[in-house]
């Protein structure tokens, strides 16, 4: 049997002090190379506030505060839903001019140029029957021809002004549905415009609640590494005094505590950089955040402006969560894509029923005027006077077109058939997939819930072993290294505690988008 002999208690401590100062010496031409080599940047815990229009860092004071509901308002005025609504205004345009496509649409021309000079005569002639008839003579005087070039130029200087006026309009009686069908597309039309800017609404409603729960999210990180920072710093202290360091910065050797483990205060400024590291992303994910909300609210809203919820507080169903199948029904009904695809299924079965139309004739009234005034050209004084110079003609027909064109009207006529077929497979389509896409925000929704409650409950129960520690280590027999991985695990428990809040209000965001319609009742302040 080996019996070790037990070494005198002097000896143990001296080895010990050697050790810690070996330990300390390394430590300190550690720390003298890096302070020589880069000096250390300011703790992002100590940032002053940013200006007003800088989305990152503490918020200045005097900065306006906004809802969630009051940014919804803004961020539906932004220039994306305005263009939406230009859309509209410009289908609905469309609509009164097929509504109005039976008034008819009157082609006028007038004409002014130089005139002829004509003369007109009375030239009696004898009937058979002893009496007299007399005819009227135009010509141009001096026997000039006037349909020659040089004769057209010298009478020119007396010709005067020639003023000609026509118009042709078609007034169509029956068009064999060509113009009901033309307004049931324009109508179909204008209802996949109304949904879409529904649809652009209710995207940017969502994008609101997204960005909302991710600042406040960043916000509420940061407050948890910001108390597990005071935490840190505390425990700096003890490690400092049991280390025999003062407040003033100057050692004690008579204040060393020989059980503490040079080496804690290394860990100690791990778990520091590791906080600051974290810090820095909760920064630049809340700046992100900001910034989001301000570009959704746009110009109308204040600018630089803040959130007025600075606490993550859990939404709730409004009426209480129903089963999937409720949702589903709901979405079928509600979803502006689901609405869309039901119109693009009417637009293409009216081009559908307009194409074929095309195979039939248009019935219309035709109307034709011609009016021509020559100011140096006699008027006529008969009744049969030949209508070349001064003239007033009215023709009033009744006319049908149809145009022959069976081959291309046959083509067209089956390509819109294959058109409104596939409408009719998207719209099926696009059902299935609205019921799958309320599964999974309903699931998502239903796991968030649940891991609210266990979050929770493991955040208390990691804040206790925090605390237990923390009272260890202020009465000398603690672990700092327990007390590091006690304080990782509560910071990381409640971080995923914010983390399930989050997941929780944006599947409700997530689930109003997919049903079409809100579902999140208004928030209450935290208790």
């Amino acid at each position: 049997m080996l019996v070790t002999r037990p070494r005198p208690a002097p000896l143990c401590a001296l080895r010990r002090r050697v050790a810690r100062v070996l330990v300390a010496l390394a430590l300190a031409l550690t720390a003298t190379t890096a302070s020589a080599a880069e000096p250390a940047p300011a703790s992002v815990f100590e940032m002053p506030p940013a200006h007003r229009l800088d989305p990152y860092g503490p918020r200045p004071a005097g900065v306006p505060a906004l809802t969630r509901e009051q940014i919804i308002r803004y961020g539906l005025e932004n220039p994306y839903i305005k263009a939406a609504e230009a859309e509209v205004e410009a289908m609905q345009q469309l609509l009164l001019k097929a509504k109005f496509a039976w008034v008819p649409a009157v082609r006028t021309t007038l004409a002014i140029a130089p005139g002829a000079n004509i003369e007109c005569n009375d030239v009696p002639v004898q009937r058979g029957d002893g009496g007299t008839e007399t005819f009227q003579v135009c010509r141009p005087p001096g026997g000039i021809d006037l349909y020659s070039i040089t004769g057209y130029f010298e009478q020119l200087p007396r010709a005067g002004v020639m003023v000609r006026f026509d118009f042709d309009l078609v007034i169509p009686l029956y068009t064999f549905g060509k113009i009901k069908h033309l307004k049931g597309m324009a109508e179909a039309g204008l209802s996949l415009r109304r949904l879409e800017r529904e649809r652009v609404r209710q995207e940017t409603v969502l994008r609101v609640y997204q960005a909302h729960a991710t600042l406040v999210l960043a916000r509420e990180t940061a407050a948890l590494l910001q108390q597990a920072w005071t935490i840190v710093g505390d425990a700096r202290k003890v490690i400092d005094k049991d280390m025999g360091i003062g407040e003033d910065g100057e050692e004690d050797e008579d204040a060393i505590n020989e059980d503490r483990d040079p080496a804690d205060r290394t860990r100690l400024e791990l778990i520091e950089l590791e906080l600051e590291s974290r810090m820095l992303q909760a920064r630049e994910i809340e700046a992100t955040s900001l910034a989001a909300l301000w570009a959704i609210a746009g110009q109308a809203a204040p600018q630089g402006f803040d959130i007025a919820e600075q606490y993550l507080v859990l939404d709730d169903v409004d009426g209480g969560l129903q089963e999937s199948a409720h949702y589903q029904q709901q979405a079928l009904r509600e979803r502006p894509e689901a609405r869309m695809a039901a119109a693009n299924v009417e637009l293409r079965r009216a081009a559908e029923k307009l194409e074929r139309s095309r195979f039939l004739p248009d019935l219309g009234i035709l109307i034709n005027g011609r009016f021509q005034y020559m100011s140096n050209a006699d008027k006529p004084t008969e009744l049969y006077y030949s209508p070349y110079y001064n003239y007033n003609l009215l023709t009033v027909l009744l006319g049908l077109r149809w145009t022959l064109d069976f081959h291309n009207y046959t083509w067209n006529l089956r390509k819109a058939r294959a058109e409104r077929r596939s409408a009719e497979y998207t719209e099926d389509a696009a059902a299935l997939l609205l019921k799958l896409e309320v599964e999974r925000a309903y699931q998502k929704l239903h796991r968030a819930r649940r891991d609210v409650d266990l979050t929770e409950r493991a955040s208390k129960k990691a804040r206790q072993l925090v605390v237990a520690q923390q009272m260890a280590e202020t009465v000398g027999g603690g672990d700092f290294e327990k007390l590091g991985k006690a304080l990782k695990d509560w910071a990381e428990w409640r971080f995923r505690h914010f983390q399930a809040m989050y997941t929780h209000n944006v599947a409700i965001a997530e689930l109003s988008r997919a049903v079409g319609a809100p579902l999140a009742s208004p928030q209450k302040g935290p208790e």
